[in-house]
């Protein structure tokens, strides 16, 4: 699935040239969304395409040969469908009904790995959809065993109810 911020990418990454064009890839990063390769690509490039990024509202750094890329998400991105409904998305639909949100620092901190690891597996589809839901049901399951509120995300992350700016 391609949503709004892969397209973003794409196009800030679009005039730079080069022998080929650069690739945009899911990070592998817990703290970075997409990851791209422009500095093996296009070296001279980078600082560009670095200031086009941030201007955009995306934090950029450089790191193993890439350039790692993330922005603060609250609600999924334009063209966001998440990956068929299934019981680990209903439990976390019903644990999303019963108990409140968490507002500590820690809890927003958790919300943005979240969202990430939410995003790239939505793009990806199939198992990785069904592993990021097991594993943020456990995680809210263990926050409730711990008297903590469950970590803020957008229930349209996990609904089939289309999906807002990025920028809301």
């Amino acid at each position: 699935m391609t949503n709004a911020l892969r397209e973003e990418l794409k196009a800030l990454l679009a005039p730079e040239g080069g022998a080929r064009r650069p690739g945009l890839k899911r990070s592998r990063r817990e703290d970075s969304l997409y990851a791209t390769d422009l500095p093996a690509v296009n070296p001279e490039a980078v600082a560009g395409f670095m200031a086009r990024a941030a201007e955009a509202g995306w934090r950029a750094r450089r790191e193993d040969g890439w350039i790692e890329l993330d922005r603060e998400i609250r609600r999924p991105p334009a063209g966001w469908r998440p990956g068929p409904g299934s019981p680990e998305a209903e439990c976390c639909l019903s644990l999303m009904a019963r108990h409140g949100a968490d507002s500590t620092e820690e809890a927003e901190r958790a919300a943005a790995r979240t969202i990430r690891r939410l995003i790239r597996a939505g793009e990806a589809g199939g198992s990785e959809w069904e592993a990021a839901l097991r594993t943020l049901h456990g995680e809210w399951a263990a926050r409730l065993r711990e008297g903590k509120g469950l970590t803020p995300v957008a229930r349209a992350f996990l609904t089939e109810e289309e999906g807002e700016s990025h920028a809301d």
